[in-house]
């Protein structure tokens, strides 16, 4: 699978999710970004380096579409936010994906880093999610973001919301796996 496969399919749940024509800074500009973003979610998926979040040949695609789930929830893929213009939590949550930062994450990145570099944001937020998903392992899957959305493992309407979110497009709208 390609990233360019992956990104196109992306693209159309960001799509679904969140349109494009909901933004401040246009239609156009906001489907430019949101291309990018998908471009960027893919590349992070496939990445070699990046365990996936789920098992077997679906798990990469599985592992961006819940990216983006997560993303589409957290910022709704404004541009204000993945710029660091607008930062949650009092300041202290940055990129899509709502990282929080107290001086630096544990890779070591700034908050400015996260949104000078969208895949370090992206990166960041795989690697809470994969957290979240070890310490909540005991929790049946649509609640094992709760680390992730709360800081400790329960049953959480955040949690299951955004995992909900990726199931029901993946339901809707399998990845159709091709070899390269």
């Amino acid at each position: 699978m390609t990233v360019e496969a992956l990104a196109a399919w992306v693209l159309t749940a960001m799509i679904a999710w969140n349109p494009p024509s909901a933004h401040r800074e246009g239609e156009r500009a906001a489907t430019e970004r949101y291309t990018s973003i998908a471009h960027d979610v893919a590349a992070v998926a496939l990445d070699a380096e990046e365990p996936a979040l789920f098992e077997g040949p679906q798990g990469r695609p599985q592992t961006a579409l819940l990216m983006a789930s997560v993303a589409s929830m957290e910022s709704n893929f404004r541009e204000d936010v993945d710029t660091g213009k607008v930062k949650g939590d009092h300041g202290k949550s940055w990129c899509i994906l709502q990282i929080q930062v107290h001086g630096k994450t544990v890779e070591q990145w700034t908050g400015d880093d996260l949104v000078q570099d969208r895949k370090r944001c992206l990166r960041a937020g795989l690697h809470r999610m994969r957290d979240s998903f070890v310490a909540c392992k005991q929790l049946p899957l649509i609640e094992r973001l709760s680390a992730y959305t709360t800081g400790t493992c329960k049953n959480e309407p955040k949690a299951e919301f955004r995992i909900r979110r990726a199931l029901g497009y993946w339901k809707a709208h399998p990845f159709a796996v091709t070899e390269t």
